[in-house]
Order: structure tokens, then C-alpha cells, then sequence
């Protein structure tokens, strides 16, 4: 008998003395009801290991979902080494092996930096970068920052620091988006990222992204009234001129208007994985909020597009439309659930849609 249990695909990451709980999706594919006790194989990782619960009830056909809460010792050295451990589910009554799964983890060094982006009051493109230290060791940090679209530049200052045990920090970010000549305000993001400050290698240890917009030039009025002004000027020189100029044909007008409408055709394969959605509102028709996601979730090195739900067949479009954040192109709906299982941490919400 073999029930299904289904383990996180990515390595778990176990930070030394802190509980880190790993879900186990249990299911039962029999048509009877089986009770069954959940354990871990003998090994090293056993001995840091709680089931919760340790046994469980399913119906035919149920899945539930028990816990694997892994505490190292506070004392465990981290390690790059990954270490395999094996989940196991046996026959509550009889003791009958049931099935199991297996799953890998590695012991890290802790994150040791908390914070928040917060837009500054008063300030133009500004904003604060509040960072705390809650471990018990110094943190020698570097803070980066980017602008998305890369047009006009960011600065933090200070851009290295160390951050000592139960302290906390302002780092102050300020961003010059290129200014657009004319035309609607355009939309930008702020990408702030914080690492270790020697050791480039190891995973970023906070990611914030803060979103705004810049004012062009010469607002959208008073480019009209130019253009207004300027072919009113060239009818009355083209009157006093007795000049006949050709009108353009209609043809032309209806084309143009057409290639204004209608977006860019988008391909979207099934199964994908579905990661957000943000409805198109708003000034820019939300599509800052939807590319400020994309960037957060790019710069922890998610692969991911945003997708016009207008541009595609297979997207839902109702009312206004959306936009969607997803992944595409997997072979199996098995190979789409280990992509959003890989990356739930960062991204909660994604979903399989086959």
C-alpha cells in the first residue's frame, strides 16, 4: 500500500536553533479510510525532528497536510552540504509500511537584517530603508539599489555598515527616474537589496521594492494645445498662402486607431503557474503595482512574466481585464506544482492551473 506524500522539491533552508517548519501533503488514493502514523527515517536529521501531528485520519480520497518542524541545536556550524531525510508513513494498527517521501536540507547561517521600505513625507523620490539586527551577532552589511526601468539613477546612503546585535538603522534612499518629455507620468520601480558585505555568494538577506511615478516635461494639455496652436497657425499660413494641402484618408485614421487599442498578442501555455493578479485601475491601469511585483519577485531570482490578460486567449479578461503574474512552458501539471512549491516562500499565492 502506498499513500502519497509529497515533500518541498527546493532544499530546505535551516537556520542554526531556529524551527522551521516543512509541510508534508499526505493523501489517501484507496477507497478505504486508513489512520496512519507519520515518522522520520533514523538518521541525523531525526534527532531534530517533530511530527505534528504524529498521526492522522483520512478518508478515501482526502489529503491533509502534517508538519515537519526541523530545530538544530544552536550550536550546529553551518554547512553547504545537503543532507537527505526521509518522511515515512506506516499503518496506524498494524504497523504496515504505507509509503514515503524524501527531501533534502542544508544548515545556513541565520538572517540576521529585518526591515521595511517606507516612502519618505516630504521628500521627492524618497524614501528610508529601516533595518534591524534581532540575532546576537554583529552584521556587516551592503546595501545596493537599482531603478526598474534602469533610467535615471539611485543612490543609498550608507551603502556599507555594520549593524550590531539589537540594533537598528535608517539607510536613506534617494531615486532620480529619468523625466519623460512629454506624454502621461511614467510609472517606475525601486529595487533595494541588502548582503552580506563579505560574502557575495550568499543569498540576498532582505529585498524591498517601493513604486513611483515621474511627471514628464510637458504635460499631455499643453502638448495638445501646441499641436492646436501649431496646426492652427499652419491653416492660417496655408489660407494666406492659397496652398491646397491633401487631407489624410480615413483608412489611416481607423488603422491607427486600431494599433492603439489593441495589445500585443501574448502566448500563454498550459499548465502554468498562476503567481498574482492586479486588476487594470487606476491612472496607469495598474500596471506599477504589477511590474513593482515582478521586480521584487525577479530580484530574489523568481522567473517569472506579466502577462496583458487582454493580449491572451487563455487568461480570464473580465471587465477591465488584468495583470497577470505567471510561468509557463512546463512539460507536466507535476513539474508547475514543484515550481510553485519551490518558490512558495516567496510567492504564497501560486497556483497550478492546468
Amino acid at each position: 500500500m502506498d499513500v502519497e506524500l509529497t515533500l518541498p522539491a527546493a532544499p530546505v533552508s535551516l537556520a542554526p536553533g531556529v524551527p522551521t517548519r516543512v509541510p508534508v501533503q499526505v493523501r489517501n488514493p484507496y477507497a478505504q479510510p486508513l489512520r496512519l502514523r507519520i515518522y522520520l527515517a533514523r538518521g541525523r536529521a531525526a534527532g531534530w525532528a517533530t511530527i505534528e501531528p504524529p498521526e492522522i485520519s483520512l478518508e478515501p480520497g482526502e489529503e491533509t497536510t502534517v508538519e515537519v518542524v526541523l530545530q538544530t541545536p544552536a550550536q550546529q556550524p553551518p554547512s553547504r552540504s545537503l543532507v537527505p531525510f526521509t518522511v515515512h508513513a506506516e499503518e496506524a494498527e498494524t504497523g504496515d509500511p504505507a509509503g514515503f517521501a524524501t527531501a533534502l536540507l542544508t544548515v545556513a547561517l541565520p538572517v540576521p537584517v529585518a526591515g521595511e521600505l517606507i516612502t519618505r513625507r516630504g521628500g521627492r523620490h524618497a524614501y528610508d530603508l529601516r533595518l534591524t539586527n534581532d540575532t546576537r551577532a554583529p552584521a556587516p552589511i551592503r546595501i545596493t539599489a537599482e531603478l526598474d526601468p534602469p533610467a535615471g539613477s539611485v543612490t543609498a546612503e550608507p551603502g556599507a555598515l555594520q549593524l550590531e546585535p539589537g540594533g537598528a538603522v535608517s539607510v536613506a534612499v534617494q531615486a532620480r527616474p529619468a523625466r519623460p518629455l512629454m506624454g502621461a507620468p511614467k510609472p517606475y520601480a525601486v529595487v533595494v537589496t541588502v548582503k552580506d558585505a563579505y560574502d557575495p555568494e550568499r543569498a540576498p538577506f532582505l529585498t524591498e521594492v517601493a513604486t513611483g511615478t515621474r511627471k514628464p516635461r510637458v504635460s499631455s494639455l499643453v502638448a495638445t494645445i501646441g499641436a492646436i496652436m501649431l496646426a492652427l497657425g499652419a491653416t492660417a499660413a496655408i489660407a494666406l498662402s492659397g496652398v491646397r494641402m491633401p487631407l489624410p484618408g480615413r483608412h489611416k485614421a481607423t488603422a491607427a486607431a486600431v494599433a492603439t487599442t489593441a495589445p500585443t498578442p501574448a502566448t500563454v501555455r498550459r499548465p502554468y503557474a498562476l503567481i498574482d493578479v492586479f486588476p487594470h485601475s487606476g491612472a496607469d491601469g495598474g500596471k506599477a503595482a504589477a511590474e513593482a511585483a515582478r521586480a521584487k519577485l525577479a530580484a530574489q531570482g523568481m522567473p517569472v512574466r506579466l502577462v496583458d490578460s487582454l493580449s491572451s486567449d487563455e487568461l480570464a479578461d473580465s471587465g477591465a481585464g488584468f495583470w497577470v503574474l505567471l510561468q509557463d512552458g512546463f512539460g507536466t501539471v507535476a513539474d508547475a506544482q514543484a515550481f510553485c512549491t519551490q518558490w512558495r516562500s516567496v510567492a504564497p499565492k501560486c497556483a497550478v492551473t492546468s
